[in-house]
């Protein structure tokens, strides 16, 4: 029969041993998961503001993950980017995403003085419709009407290009390959 002494002396230890091996767990799961959160070629800042133009543009865009999108598909192979940008103007792809968010942030800055992302729907949608018709005030590398076309084909593939999309549209989804993944 063991005693509780010797019991003791064996549970303990044990115990303790497995408490810090699960908290460390734990903590490493928590680390990946902010890791798996932040972007790979976009600062969180652009992200955001990438995502609320978008979402202007085209309801449900940000929160289907379109600055993820974006930025996934800069990080990549750019002969694999599923961006319309591939096929247009392949020189410098995330340069182009960066100067474009960056057209709209000093735009915004000049007409309200606040970011992108602190404006109202109103001012976010008046500076949409400013680029649509090229007539923004500070922004002008790139076109901002042709980040606008680039931008707006980002958000429609997120929004309505993936088997949800469909199915919100009441139209069978009908691939041949099904896609890994939604995008």
């Amino acid at each position: 029969m063991i005693g509780r002494r010797h019991f003791l002396t064996r549970v303990i230890p044990t115990t303790f041993w497995t408490s810090f091996i699960m908290r460390s767990l734990s903590r490493n799961a928590e680390a990946k998961t902010v890791e798996n959160e932040s972007y790979k070629t976009l600062t969180t800042t652009e992200a955001e503001t990438l995502g609320a133009w978008c979402a202007i543009i085209v309801s449900g865009a940000g929160q289907a993950g379109v600055a993820r999108f974006v930025d996934e598909n800069l990080a990549g192979d750019q002969a694999a980017s599923l961006l319309l940008l591939r096929y247009l103007d392949a020189s410098d792809m995330a340069g182009f995403y960066r100067n474009g968010i960056s057209g709209i942030e000093k735009e915004c800055q000049h007409r309200f003085g606040l970011s992108f992302a602190r404006a109202n729907a109103d001012q976010r949608l008046e500076l949409v419709e400013a680029a649509i018709a090229s007539k923004m005030q500070v922004w002008t590398n790139p076109n901002p009407n042709f980040f606008y076309f680039i931008s707006r084909s980002d958000a429609v593939d997120v929004v309505y290009g993936t088997q949800a999309g469909f199915a919100d549209l009441n139209i069978p989804y009908l691939a041949h390959i099904p896609p890994p993944r939604p995008w």
